[in-house]
Parts: structure tokens; sequence; C-alpha cells
């Protein structure tokens, strides 16, 4: 066998952990305990209104009975997570701190694979340095906070990685159908997984015959990623049964998203998608990126372990970009946390591989550590709309909408004559599960007596917010952190 295949992941043979590298692993769970105690009492956010919330309800109130959910709720994704949490609810009671509570299992496991993978990659040395690095990237950090089936996405994504560095076939098979059971991304996710599964494989093989690696890698790996599939062929095929369509369909809420680009909106959407991978401190990462490239020269595709990683963060692209450049809307940054995490991992490798002091080495590891956590700090201006759940900057909101909804009270103010916009238009139930079922109306300046605003609304224009200014008296401000929250009244 090539000499150069018995290096590829020759450090994948062992997770035994030295005692002392438990420490940092350690701080970790104090600190993703801590970060949950510090959010426990804050909504549902964003779209984790519907895929948290309201398929929680459903089955919750349906006495755990796996059925359709009612159309205006299902966008065609798996709703296991929504059934995860009703399960929990059904246990430990229906409360806004349970469901935060029911996350602190992902977020504990994402940063030990975190660690595990680190260590493959890097070595005891720097191993505890890829947390910081994927766990504080505003996309992660933000999904983070929330209760979100992208976290679990996350979990069932490392577990399927690190199954396949370290050749644990269970391992592979339980991340394979967490992947498979959270979303159709994650379907597509496992994809890529079983390509570069079959890469890593051919690599490792001892056959002399390309032919025969490939089939042996084939035979091995399709076993393991069989039950996540099966799972996957099964919900289509049952919602297709049950629903009528898979993916979306023409009366659907989310059908304008599903539009196909053509002409201008294609080149829209390849700045759009160009702009999330630069997007919230990305490109630090990108700029040290570079300099790798440029320090590793030809190395970058010949050294085994990194380029077995370029690999597979390329295969993931395949993937992963068609659809948000082919359709009008799916460029939102959580979408792209698999390819993000694989950029993390590459760009990580190389930092390790450079022929440079411990100094040096762990100067760019800080740099892009601040770069990717400073990016929680970028917020746009006003009128440009941004992805507030992919960012920890969100944090300043929820006690910003309570202290106004407080004021709407006090003030003895009907809900049903404010006007607001996503993703403040759910009702105090599906917010905060306590049992309120007030809402506020859609947005509209003719009806509305008073509109709730905040530049947290993507929903609100430039040109409204002139209007708010112009012809409607200010009656309540907030803000904190950079996000602030507005009451205005018809003049």
């Amino acid at each position: 066998m090539d000499g150069s295949k018995t290096l590829l992941f020759r450090f994948f043979q062992t997770t035994t952990l030295p005692l002392a590298t438990f420490w940092p692993l350690l701080c970790y769970y104090a600190i993703a305990t801590g970060l949950v105690y510090a959010v426990q009492s804050d909504p549902f956010f964003w779209d984790t209104v519907q895929l948290g919330s309201k398929h929680a309800h459903f089955f919750y109130e349906n006495g755990l009975q796996w059925s359709p959910l009612p159309s205006a709720i299902d966008s065609g994704h798996p709703p296991v997570f929504g059934y995860y949490l009703a399960v929990v609810w059904q246990v430990f009671g229906k409360t806004i701190p349970i469901s935060h509570w029911a996350m602190l299992p992902f977020l504990l496991l994402n940063g030990s694979l975190l660690y595990l993978i680190g260590r493959h990659i890097g070595g005891d040395q720097w191993a505890w340095w890829l947390l910081p690095v994927a766990l504080l990237d505003p996309v992660l950090a933000g999904q983070s906070i929330l209760m979100s089936p992208d976290v679990v996405l996350v979990s069932g994504f490392l577990l399927a990685l690190w199954g396949i560095l370290g050749q644990k076939r269970l391992i592979i098979t339980i991340g394979v159908v967490m992947l498979c059971a959270v979303s159709m991304r994650g379907m597509m996710t496992a994809g890529a997984l079983f390509l570069w599964s079959l890469y890593v494989g051919f690599s490792r093989s001892g056959y002399p015959n390309g032919r025969l690696a490939l089939f042996a890698a084939f035979r091995t790996n399709l076993p393991l990623f069989l039950p996540g599939y099966a799972f996957a062929g099964w919900f289509l095929w049952w919602h297709w049964q049950a629903a009528g369509w898979i993916g979306f369909h023409a009366g659907s809420a989310w059908a304008p998203a599903f539009a196909p680009a053509q002409g201008n909106d294609l080149l829209k959407n390849v700045l759009i998608v160009g702009w999330r991978w630069l997007d919230f401190g990305r490109i630090v990462e990108w700029l040290i990126f570079l300099y790798v490239i440029i320090k590793f020269k030809k190395k970058i595709i010949t050294e085994e372990n990194s380029k077995a990683l370029l690999i597979f963060w390329l295969l993931l692209l395949l993937l992963l970009l068609p659809a948000p450049l082919r359709y009008h809307n799916l460029s939102a940054h959580r979408y792209f946390l698999p390819g993000f995490l694989a950029f993390h991992l590459l760009v990580f490798r190389g930092i390790i591989q450079l022929k440079l002091s411990d100094f040096q080495r762990m100067y760019i590891l800080t740099g892009l550590v601040a770069g990717l956590a400073g990016g929680n700090f970028w917020i746009y201006p006003q009128g440009i709309s941004m992805d507030w759940d992919s960012t920890l900057a969100q944090q300043a909101y929820p006690a910003q909408r309570a202290a106004a909804v407080d004021y709407l009270d006090r003030q003895h103010i009907d809900f049903e004559t404010v006007g607001s916009a996503f993703p403040n238009l759910n009702t105090g139930e599906n917010l905060l599960l306590n049992g309120d079922s007030r809402h506020f109306s859609d947005l509209d300046f003719a009806r509305n007596q008073f509109i709730f605003a905040s530049n947290v609304f993507n929903d609100i224009s430039e040109e409204d917010f002139k209007l708010l200014q112009s012809d409607w008296d200010l009656r309540y401000r907030s803000e904190h952190g950079g996000v602030w929250v507005e009451i205005y009244e018809r003049k």
C-alpha cells in the first residue's frame, strides 16, 4: 500500500482522552450550562416559532400522535424536532425554561464532538481552539441560544463526520439518521457525507486496483447510511401520501421562496450567497485562508489530510449551493451551517500545518476567533435586512419586546389595534408558552391605530420607517446593544 495513504487520518485510530484535556471540555460544559440559564426565559424566535413551538404544540395537543401537520405550518421538513419538544413538554411540563434546557444535551454534544475532531485535526496541543472557532461563529452561536432544530442538525453532522474520521460505524449511522430526521437540508448534507466517506474509504484502502478500492468503500459505507436514507425515503413518501406534495406546493406560504431565479435575480442570488460567506466577520477567516494558501502553496491539495478536508468542503458546496442559487429566497445564513463548519475545519487544519512558532500560530488563531466573535456585533443600518437568528446580537431583543408589551398593557392598548411584522405576529402562547392568545395585527398603515416596530423586523421597509417618523407620533422607544423597539400612534 502507498505509504502516503497510510498517513491519511492515521491519527483517527484513538479517541482516548488524556486527563488534562478534560479541563477545556469542562469549561465549555460550564459555559454552555450558564448560557442556557441566561436565555431560559427568552421566547421562541424567528423560524423556531414554526419549526419548534407550533410543531410541538400540534403534537402535544394531539396526545403525541404522529400525524400530518396543518398546511399552515407544514414546510415539508420532517417535524421530528417539534415532536421531541412535545415529548419533553409531556414529561417535564410545557414551559419556556424547560424548552431551553431541552437543548442543553445537544449543545454539550456539539462541544464534545468539536473537541474530538479538533484532536484528530490539530493534535492535543491545539484541539481546544476549534471550539471557539466554531462555536463563536455568529450563525452557530445565534442558533445555539434558540430552541432550534439546526442545533440538532449540527449534532448529527458532527457525529457522522467524527464517525467517518474515526471509523466508528454506529456513530456514522446515528449521525446520518439525525440529519435526515431534522430537515431536507440535513438529507442533502448526508449525501455529501456519503460521497466523502467513499473518498476517505478509497484513500484508506490497500487495494492496488482503483475500481476494487472504490467498490470496497461503497460496500463498507452504504449500509451505515441506509437507515438514515430509509427514514428520509419513508418520510417523503408518507408526506406525499398525506399532503400530496414534497418540498413545497403552489398554495404554500413558502411558495414565493421557491420561485425560480432568472436573469438579474440569478445574479442577485450569486451576490447574496457570496456575501453570506463573507458576512458576520467571516471575511477575516477568508483572509486567513488566503494567507494559508499562499504559505501552504500546493500542499493544500497534496497534503492528504488537508486535501481530504478541502474535498469535503467542496462536496458540501456542491450539494448545498444549487438551491439558494436557483430559487428566489433560500439563502438564509443557517442553511449553510454544515458548509461553514467544514470551512472552519479546513482553515484550522491549514493553520496547524503551517511552519510557524507556537506564538505565531496562537496569534493567528486568536485573530480568527476574534474576527468571528466580532461578527456578532455586526448590525446593518436601518433598512438593510439581516438574519437576526444568525447572530448573538438578537439577545438584546427579547427583554425589549417584553418591556414594550408591558407598556401596551399598562396603557390598556388592545393588541388588535397594533400593527407589527415578523417575527412579532404570533400569540404569547406560541412565543412564550404563557397561555396568552392575543396577537398583533398585520402591518397596515390604513387600519392600524398603533405600530410596533423594531430594526429586527425585516418586513418593515426604510420607506415605512420614514412614514412612521413623519406622520405618526412616537409613544415609546427603547434601545440596547444596537437593537431598538418603537411604538407609534396614529396622529
